[in-house]
């Protein structure tokens, strides 16, 4: 009973205090949101100029890649200058250090 006395007696300063520590919290809850809000901004501006980047380097490396008919040119090419060495020095026409110097020269 003395307790029921107590609360009907001082209701309004416990009622003060309950809307007082819940003042307080919801203005540190607001806060926090706001200092991760702040947070994540940075952390999704970092994240867009790296993607940004990735995609101009990726932009970069299908410009630089071959195609296949390129790439097969290429073989080609690499395959019938293969074919002219060997020829010449089965005919004696050129030695193997000869051919060296040349493939070092056109490097």
């Amino acid at each position: 009973m003395k307790i029921i006395e107590i609360l009907k007696t001082h209701s309004w300063k416990i009622l003060a205090v309950i809307f007082f520590v819940g003042f307080l919290s919801k203005g540190c809850t607001n806060n926090k949101i706001a200092k991760i809000n702040k947070n994540l901004e940075l952390h999704n501006k970092s994240m867009v100029n790296s993607i940004d980047s990735l995609t101009s380097v990726v932009s970069n490396l299908e410009k630089n890649t071959l195609k296949s008919k390129e790439a097969r040119d290429i073989m080609e090419k690499v395959m019938l200058d293969y074919l002219i060495y060997e020829d010449d020095l089965d005919k004696g026409k050129i030695s193997l250090s000869q051919i060296k110097n040349k493939i070092e020269n056109n490097d």
